[in-house]
């Protein structure tokens, strides 16, 4: 009884239960988590077996390569759904749709440059990367063109789902990532029985993010949303965009990128693709159970920008308060059972033959779980209530560290190499440091008593 009055959870049962969209948005952010749960623990041993180590790998370092070139876009990403679910909190629906038009032409015209940019890179330096390989070379080359394609689609189909959550609709916007995963594991598994190889990979990646973009019209329709043509008027707009909120936005967002996509890039640099197949298969499980405890916060982040808007502080300190406490238990938990049966998880998951050698991996996993999912709560309060200079310094700081440790430890820890500096970095005063971000968003240290 002591613990359950130490974490309110009463509390946050009657938050939950009082914003029917939040809790809708909470259980169809986990619904889209065991949906990639199930098609993770189906598609990597199939990877393993169609695709063999090398290529794997390869697919990994593609994957994560894709996914930081989403760091250039981040200032419109981040600045326009904060604008945009302003605009909605204010009542002025067609300056909402205005922001939006204005977000599909900034978004399609980056997709499209910096996938045929990064294809023209791998075109140029090709011998670099796969020397005599000719055959995995024009896999390579051939995913992608394809993902030229993906790109484009993908980027529009991502501000469909800017606005959704912008208006507090983000249960329509988890749908959409949902029905696109969904689409992509039935049409990969018989591409890779037919050796589609990575380019079929890709072809049934594009498969799922077109028909999602089908459905996501609809949707919008639903809400009477359309993208409008921007005017002389929005040009205020687009200075905030673009100017110090954009900035900060976008520092940010590449850093985040960064702290994420680092370890598989960096690892790849250092010691192969075979070396970063074993350590997405070390990190995997522990990766999804964080991405699962970000959905909570981060779920709250519309809810936070509306009452940013309205002034509401002594509201945004009491939920930070109780999920303070919600968030500290839950990491606690999910980084001991990880430390304790994540290589018997992993086993399970791919077998004894595939599982990587290094059983302390496991439970420097775990400490990394915790670090990582406690960090989260503060960081979107400062996100949405555009603390951005407290936040960008917080966040510089441990890329710097994290990247600086793994190199200085890999020659002697290798993949362990990334999860101790994430460990170190953070009892030496990181953690700490994320904490008190509660301060600079006006809300007062949260241990703080009024």
């Amino acid at each position: 009884m002591a613990l359950v009055d130490a974490i309110n959870v009463r509390d946050i049962v009657r938050r939950i239960a009082n914003n029917k969209d939040y809790g809708w948005s909470v259980a169809s952010s986990y619904v889209q988590i065991l949906i990639n749960i199930v098609v993770q623990i189906v598609l990597i041993p199939l990877y393993l077996q169609y695709l063999g180590k090398v290529q794997f790998g390869v697919l990994m370092i593609v994957l994560a390569s894709v996914n930081y070139l989403g760091l250039g876009i981040g200032w419109a990403s981040a600045g326009a759904q904060r604008i945009m679910g302003e605009k909605h909190t204010l009542g002025e629906a067609e300056t909402l749709q205005r922001v939006f038009g204005l977000s599909k032409i900034i978004f399609f015209l980056y997709a499209g440059l910096t996938a045929v940019g990064g294809f023209g890179v791998v075109w140029g330096t090709g011998d670099l990367w796969f020397g005599d390989d000719v055959s995995l070379r024009q896999d390579v080359i051939d995913m992608l063109l394809i993902g030229i394609v993906y790109m484009v689609v993908l980027y529009d189909l991502n501000v469909d789902r800017l606005i959704l959550i912008a208006i507090g609709k983000q249960a329509y916007a988890n749908a959409l990532t949902a029905i696109s995963l969904v689409v992509f594991a039935i049409a990969v598994v018989p591409i890779l029985g037919a050796n589609g190889g990575l380019p079929g990979v890709m072809v049934a990646n594009l498969i799922g993010v077109v028909i999602a973009r089908g459905v996501a019209y609809a949707m919008l329709r639903r809400f009477d949303l359309r993208a409008r043509l921007p005017n002389r008027n929005d040009l205020g707009i687009l200075r905030r965009l673009v100017g110090s909120m954009g900035l900060g936005y976008a520092l940010y967002g590449a850093l985040l990128l960064t702290l994420l996509q680092a370890d598989t890039i960096l690892l790849g640099i250092l010691g192969g693709a075979t070396l970063v197949a074993d350590y997405v298969l070390i990190w995997k499980v522990a990766d999804v159970a964080m991405q699962a405890l970000w959905r909570l916060p981060e779920s709250l982040a519309p809810y936070l920008v509306h009452m940013d808007a309205k002034g509401e502080n002594d509201r945004l300190r009491s939920i930070y308060i109780t999920a303070r406490k919600a968030m500290f238990l839950l990491a606690g938990v999910a980084g001991l059972a990880y430390a304790a049966l994540g290589q018997k998880v992993v086993e399970l998951w791919v077998g004894t033959e595939n599982v990587p050698d290094a059983p302390w991996a496991y439970v420097l996993a775990g400490g990394a779980l915790f670090w990582m999912v406690i960090a989260r709560l503060p960081t979107i309060f400062a996100f949405s209530m555009v603390k951005l200079s407290p936040l960008v310094s917080a966040t510089a700081l441990e890329v710097g560290l994290k990247i600086t440790l793994m190199i200085v430890l890999f020659p002697a820890l290798g993949l362990y190499s990334p999860l101790v500096a994430i460990n170190v970095i953070h009892i030496l005063g990181l953690a700490f440091l994320y904490q008190s971000l509660t301060a600079k968003c006006g809300l007062g240290f949260p241990d703080e008593e009024r």
